[in-house]
Protein backbone atom coordinates (compact mmCIF):
# COMPACT_ATOMS: atom_id res chain seq x y z
CA UNK A 1 0.00 0.00 0.00
CA UNK A 2 1.25 3.53 -0.78
CA UNK A 3 1.91 5.76 2.23
CA UNK A 4 -1.01 7.73 3.63
CA UNK A 5 -1.10 11.52 3.83
CA UNK A 6 0.44 11.65 7.30
CA UNK A 7 3.36 9.47 6.19
CA UNK A 8 3.91 11.56 3.06
CA UNK A 9 3.94 14.80 5.05
CA UNK A 10 6.27 13.32 7.66
CA UNK A 11 8.67 12.18 4.93
CA UNK A 12 8.61 15.61 3.28
CA UNK A 13 9.34 17.31 6.62
CA UNK A 14 12.22 14.90 7.29
CA UNK A 15 13.78 15.36 3.85
CA UNK A 16 13.47 19.16 3.88
CA UNK A 17 15.03 19.59 7.32
CA UNK A 18 18.69 18.92 6.42
CA UNK A 19 19.06 20.99 3.21
CA UNK A 20 17.11 23.83 4.81
CA UNK A 21 19.38 23.80 7.86
CA UNK A 22 22.48 23.74 5.64
CA UNK A 23 21.26 26.74 3.63
CA UNK A 24 20.31 28.75 6.70
CA UNK A 25 23.56 27.87 8.50
CA UNK A 26 25.89 28.98 5.73
CA UNK A 27 23.91 32.17 5.03
CA UNK A 28 24.06 33.07 8.72
CA UNK A 29 27.83 32.53 8.78
CA UNK A 30 28.18 34.80 5.77
CA UNK A 31 25.91 37.54 7.13
CA UNK A 32 27.72 37.40 10.48
CA UNK A 33 30.99 38.05 8.70
CA UNK A 34 32.50 34.74 9.71
CA UNK A 35 33.38 33.63 6.19
CA UNK A 36 36.25 35.98 5.48
CA UNK A 37 38.35 33.57 3.44
CA UNK A 38 37.49 33.43 -0.29
CA UNK A 39 37.79 29.62 -0.38
CA UNK A 40 35.48 29.29 2.62
CA UNK A 41 32.96 31.58 0.96
CA UNK A 42 33.10 29.61 -2.28
CA UNK A 43 32.66 26.34 -0.42
CA UNK A 44 29.75 27.73 1.61
CA UNK A 45 27.93 29.01 -1.45
CA UNK A 46 28.50 25.73 -3.29
CA UNK A 47 27.05 23.77 -0.36
CA UNK A 48 24.12 26.18 -0.19
CA UNK A 49 23.52 25.82 -3.91
CA UNK A 50 23.49 22.03 -3.62
CA UNK A 51 21.10 22.19 -0.66
CA UNK A 52 18.74 24.47 -2.61
CA UNK A 53 18.96 22.05 -5.52
CA UNK A 54 17.83 19.27 -3.18
CA UNK A 55 14.87 21.39 -2.12
CA UNK A 56 14.00 22.07 -5.76
CA UNK A 57 14.08 18.33 -6.49
CA UNK A 58 11.80 17.68 -3.52
CA UNK A 59 9.32 20.26 -4.81
CA UNK A 60 9.31 18.60 -8.22
CA UNK A 61 8.87 15.17 -6.66
CA UNK A 62 6.01 16.46 -4.49
CA UNK A 63 4.22 17.58 -7.65
CA UNK A 64 4.68 14.15 -9.21
CA UNK A 65 3.43 12.37 -6.09
CA UNK A 66 0.45 14.71 -5.82
CA UNK A 67 -0.51 14.09 -9.44
CA UNK A 68 -0.43 10.33 -8.91
CA UNK A 69 -2.26 10.45 -5.59
CA UNK A 70 -5.14 12.31 -7.22
CA UNK A 71 -5.33 10.01 -10.24
CA UNK A 72 -8.18 7.51 -10.43
CA UNK A 73 -7.14 3.96 -11.24
CA UNK A 74 -6.50 3.96 -15.02
CA UNK A 75 -7.90 1.39 -17.39
CA UNK A 76 -4.36 0.23 -18.28
CA UNK A 77 -5.16 -0.52 -21.90
CA UNK A 78 -1.54 -0.45 -23.06
CA UNK A 79 0.40 -3.70 -23.21
CA UNK A 80 4.09 -4.57 -23.05
CA UNK A 81 5.61 -8.02 -23.24
CA UNK A 82 7.03 -9.28 -19.97
CA UNK A 83 10.39 -9.85 -21.66
CA UNK A 84 10.48 -6.27 -22.97
CA UNK A 85 9.48 -4.91 -19.57
CA UNK A 86 12.23 -6.85 -17.80
CA UNK A 87 14.69 -5.38 -20.31
CA UNK A 88 13.43 -1.88 -19.37
CA UNK A 89 14.16 -2.56 -15.69
CA UNK A 90 17.59 -4.01 -16.45
CA UNK A 91 18.60 -0.76 -18.18
CA UNK A 92 17.83 1.37 -15.12
CA UNK A 93 20.83 3.02 -13.49
CA UNK A 94 19.61 1.99 -10.03
CA UNK A 95 20.19 -1.72 -10.74
CA UNK A 96 23.50 -1.54 -12.59
CA UNK A 97 25.82 -4.42 -11.76
CA UNK A 98 22.99 -6.68 -10.59
CA UNK A 99 23.00 -10.37 -11.49
CA UNK A 100 19.85 -11.32 -13.47
CA UNK A 101 18.24 -14.65 -14.25
CA UNK A 102 15.06 -15.24 -16.26
CA UNK A 103 13.52 -12.91 -18.84
CA UNK A 104 9.76 -13.00 -18.18
CA UNK A 105 8.79 -14.87 -21.32
CA UNK A 106 6.45 -13.76 -24.11
CA UNK A 107 3.32 -13.00 -22.07
CA UNK A 108 2.21 -9.39 -21.58
CA UNK A 109 1.54 -7.10 -18.64
CA UNK A 110 -0.54 -3.91 -18.53
CA UNK A 111 1.56 -0.76 -18.36
CA UNK A 112 0.34 2.68 -19.32
CA UNK A 113 3.96 3.80 -19.03
CA UNK A 114 6.47 0.96 -19.17
CA UNK A 115 9.21 3.51 -18.52
CA UNK A 116 7.63 4.82 -15.30
CA UNK A 117 6.78 1.34 -14.10
CA UNK A 118 10.29 0.05 -14.78
CA UNK A 119 11.78 3.06 -13.01
CA UNK A 120 9.52 2.49 -10.00
CA UNK A 121 10.63 -1.15 -9.77
CA UNK A 122 14.29 -0.14 -10.04
CA UNK A 123 13.93 2.51 -7.32
CA UNK A 124 12.35 0.04 -4.88
CA UNK A 125 14.92 -2.65 -5.70
CA UNK A 126 17.76 -0.15 -5.17
CA UNK A 127 16.34 0.79 -1.75
CA UNK A 128 16.53 -2.89 -0.80
CA UNK A 129 20.08 -3.18 -2.18
CA UNK A 130 21.16 -0.17 -0.14
CA UNK A 131 20.37 -2.02 3.08
CA UNK A 132 23.35 -4.31 2.43
CA UNK A 133 25.56 -2.38 0.02
CA UNK A 134 28.54 -4.73 0.06
CA UNK A 135 26.58 -7.93 -0.56
CA UNK A 136 26.13 -9.38 -4.08
CA UNK A 137 22.68 -8.45 -5.40
CA UNK A 138 20.49 -10.30 -7.84
CA UNK A 139 17.07 -10.27 -9.49
CA UNK A 140 15.28 -13.53 -10.23
CA UNK A 141 12.50 -13.39 -12.85
CA UNK A 142 9.81 -16.05 -13.23
CA UNK A 143 6.82 -16.37 -15.54
CA UNK A 144 3.70 -18.52 -15.36
CA UNK A 145 0.27 -17.10 -14.53
CA UNK A 146 2.03 -13.95 -13.28
CA UNK A 147 5.31 -12.14 -13.82
CA UNK A 148 7.38 -12.26 -10.62
CA UNK A 149 10.60 -10.41 -9.84
CA UNK A 150 12.54 -11.19 -6.66
CA UNK A 151 15.32 -8.74 -5.84
CA UNK A 152 17.86 -8.59 -3.05
CA UNK A 153 20.86 -10.36 -1.61
CA UNK A 154 21.47 -13.87 -2.85
CA UNK A 155 20.69 -15.39 0.55
CA UNK A 156 17.47 -13.39 1.02
CA UNK A 157 15.78 -14.08 -2.32
CA UNK A 158 14.69 -17.70 -1.60
CA UNK A 159 12.56 -16.54 1.33
CA UNK A 160 10.52 -14.39 -1.07
CA UNK A 161 9.49 -17.30 -3.28
CA UNK A 162 6.41 -18.13 -1.19
CA UNK A 163 4.87 -14.84 -2.29
CA UNK A 164 3.04 -11.99 -0.54
CA UNK A 165 0.54 -14.35 1.05
CA UNK A 166 3.14 -16.30 3.03
CA UNK A 167 3.01 -16.21 6.82
CA UNK A 168 6.42 -14.55 6.99
CA UNK A 169 5.72 -11.99 4.25
CA UNK A 170 5.67 -8.33 5.27
CA UNK A 171 4.68 -5.06 3.62
CA UNK A 172 7.43 -2.98 2.04
CA UNK A 173 8.35 0.23 3.87
CA UNK A 174 8.08 3.09 1.36
CA UNK A 175 8.92 5.87 3.83
CA UNK A 176 12.61 5.30 4.51
CA UNK A 177 14.69 8.29 5.51
CA UNK A 178 17.22 9.67 3.08
CA UNK A 179 15.34 8.50 -0.02
CA UNK A 180 13.49 11.72 -0.70
CA UNK A 181 10.08 11.15 -2.28
CA UNK A 182 11.30 8.70 -4.89
CA UNK A 183 10.12 5.65 -2.96
CA UNK A 184 6.73 7.23 -2.33
CA UNK A 185 6.37 8.07 -6.01
CA UNK A 186 7.32 4.48 -6.85
CA UNK A 187 4.71 3.15 -4.42
CA UNK A 188 1.93 5.06 -6.19
CA UNK A 189 3.12 3.95 -9.63
CA UNK A 190 3.14 0.31 -8.51
CA UNK A 191 -0.33 0.64 -7.01
CA UNK A 192 -1.76 2.18 -10.19
CA UNK A 193 -0.39 -0.81 -12.13
CA UNK A 194 -1.83 -3.35 -9.63
CA UNK A 195 1.62 -4.65 -8.67
CA UNK A 196 1.94 -6.55 -5.39
CA UNK A 197 5.11 -5.99 -3.35
CA UNK A 198 6.39 -7.78 -0.27
CA UNK A 199 9.46 -8.50 1.77
CA UNK A 200 10.28 -11.23 4.31
CA UNK A 201 9.91 -10.62 8.04
CA UNK A 202 10.84 -6.99 7.60
CA UNK A 203 14.10 -7.99 5.86
CA UNK A 204 14.59 -4.71 4.03
CA UNK A 205 17.44 -6.02 1.88
CA UNK A 206 15.00 -7.91 -0.35
CA UNK A 207 11.73 -7.21 -2.16
CA UNK A 208 9.34 -9.14 -4.35
CA UNK A 209 7.16 -7.82 -7.19
CA UNK A 210 4.17 -9.62 -8.73
CA UNK A 211 2.64 -8.32 -11.95
CA UNK A 212 -0.63 -9.78 -13.28
CA UNK A 213 -0.39 -11.02 -16.86
CA UNK A 214 -3.00 -9.98 -19.41
CA UNK A 215 -4.13 -11.01 -22.85
CA UNK A 216 -1.88 -9.43 -25.48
Amino acid sequence: MPPNLAQVLNTVAHEIRTPLAVSQGYLKLYLDGRLTNADDQRRAFQQTREALGTLATLCNDMSKVSALAETAAPALTARVSAREFVAHVQKAQEVEGTEWSGDGGVASIAAQSATDLAHAVAIVAKAAFDEQREAPHAVRVAGGSELVMLAGTLDAIPALEAGPGAADAREVDFTRGGKGLRLIWAAFVLQLHRVDTWTHQGHRASVGFRFPLVQA
